[in-house]
């Protein structure tokens, strides 16, 4: 009788989150140079009408979220499956996902790809509104108008630490020493080999 290969580990997957302008693409960036790694920044998943919607200045209901957040599981999944087949000690198989991901309800829609498949780890970028709404007026190029951040901390939901599988990060730190300590706090947590 054959031995049948154990399964490969799941792909640990890092979900950075937050509201509008706590750097979630720019500490992404950073972390994807460090390990090298899968990155999907998640607002290129919106379908065309969510992203028009928000350009006009209309925040999303949960009627545009859930569609969206739902191919964003489906994205994550199939990466994941792909990534399982590499060596385990690789960075490269890791993924780095930007969504905002601001109420318990979607992080928990997140949270759905397979276990066999990823190990979902929350990074919540977190900020005062002050800094936030700096960051927002500082920017081009971004479709999300300042005037949504109300908005998006009305409907945050600030992750537990205690309940949730979440690193809290303060983004009063440059993305690059952020990152880094991001990456630090994942090994000494055992969340990356």
């Amino acid at each position: 009788m054959q031995n049948a290969s154990p399964s490969p580990p799941p792909v640990p997957v890092f979900i950075l989150m937050g509201t509008a302008g706590c750097g979630k693409t720019s500490v992404a960036e950073e972390m994807q140079k460090l390990l090298q790694c899968e990155y999907i920044e998640g607002d290129q998943l919106h379908p065309k009408a969510n992203v028009d919607k928000m350009s006009r200045g209309e925040p999303l209901n949960d009627d545009d979220r859930y569609p969206w957040l739902q191919v964003i599981v489906n994205v994550l999944e199939e990466k994941a499956k792909v990534l399982q087949e590499q060596d385990v000690s690789s960075t490269k198989r890791v993924i780095i996902l930007t969504c905002s991901s601001l109420r318990k309800a979607y992080r928990d829609l997140l949270r759905k790809v397979p276990q066999a498949n990823a190990t979902i780890t929350f990074v919540y970028l977190k900020g005062s509104p002050e800094l936030l709404l700096e960051r927002i007026t500082g920017r081009k190029g971004h479709f999300m108008a300042s005037k949504m951040l109300e908005s998006q901390l009305d409907t945050l939901e600030e992750p537990d630490p205690s309940q949730e599988n979440v690193i809290v990060a303060d983004i009063r730190k440059d993305p690059p020493t952020l990152a880094r300590w991001i990456v630090d706090e994942a090994h000494s947590r055992t969340l990356l080999s």
